[in-house]
């Protein structure tokens, strides 16, 4: 997916895809992922003719249910830019000896396709993790 180029500093919402606001700055936020012990793609876009500075943020899931809240999952992420893997990641909130969010930083170099994929130790539809990209754009014009 193309990123949007910036047009808006308007909250775009959740997705696959950056979003930019203004020249300066961007985002991308997932929206709740919910636990499948398959592959699910969480971020998919192609980064625009600049270079972007970013902080990248993945939480394991959880059931925000005053009963379910101590339960959890355990979820790993998968970060590839240009079909090449250049990060592994593993987050848990089920038993509670791994971090539960992890914060990385990345930078990613312009016309670059990112993908960021994910892949949970269970099935469970009532949990749900997230990931989100803030980021600083550097060579925008």
């Amino acid at each position: 997916m193309a990123a949007k180029e910036p047009t808006s500093d308007l909250f775009a919402g959740t997705g696959l895809g950056l979003q930019y606001v203004g020249k300066d700055h961007c985002y991308a936020f997932s929206g709740g992922v919910a636990a499948l012990n398959t592959l699910q793609t969480v971020f998919d876009f192609t980064s625009g003719n600049h270079y972007i500075v970013a902080t990248l943020t993945m939480t394991a899931p959880v059931k925000m249910t005053t009963a379910g809240i101590s339960g959890g999952r355990v979820r790993g992420y998968q970060l590839d830019f240009n079909s090449q893997t250049v990060e592994l990641f593993k987050v848990d909130s089920d038993s509670q000896d791994m971090p539960t969010m992890i914060e990385a930083q990345i930078l990613i170099p312009p016309s670059t396709a990112v993908v960021l994929t994910c892949v949970d130790s269970a099935t469970e539809g009532s949990y749900f993790g997230t990931a989100n990209i803030t980021g600083r754009v550097y060579g925008a014009e």
